[in-house]
């Protein structure tokens, strides 16, 4: 029993110790330089950068939302109203005007981006350039 206990214990203290020295892989409470700088691994990697303006995504804000390969709009627009896309599926989408270049407008999943409804009232049908099955209408008053 004496030597059992001489050969686990020490297994039992390394596992221990090891276990605590690989417990802070997952911690999301860091701080902004850990989070976005250092030895990340895709620190070297080319960086894509798109802001949502101010109340966009929030209470109020108007947002075109995509999620399981559908659109969901917040109803009528403004002529000229700067709209967010929200991607938060894991594909890329866009929102593509189906005749003219009224608005096209690509978004990575995951991503925002923004485009500036047409100027003049009118119902304008958009899809999706990479999934033709997704297809909306956007209403401008």
């Amino acid at each position: 029993m004496k030597r059992v206990l001489t050969l686990v214990l020490p297994i039992l203290l390394a596992v221990f110790v090891l276990a605590a020295c690989g417990s802070g892989g997952d911690d999301s409470s860091g701080s902004a330089e850990t989070a976005h700088g250092g030895d990340h691994p895709m620190s070297g990697m080319p960086s894509m950068s798109m802001s949502m303006p101010a109340g966009a995504g929030q209470a109020g804000g108007r947002e075109i939302l995509i999620s399981d390969f559908k659109y969901t709009l917040p109803g009528t627009f403004a002529p000229g109203e700067e709209v967010t896309v929200r991607n938060d599926d894991t594909a890329e989408h866009t929102v593509t005007a189906d005749t003219g270049d009224l608005f096209d407008v690509e978004v990575e999943p995951g991503a925002t981006a923004t485009f500036t409804v047409p100027g003049q009232p009118g119902t304008f049908a958009f899809h999706c350039t990479y999934h033709p099955n997704m297809v909306g209408t956007l209403e401008v008053r």
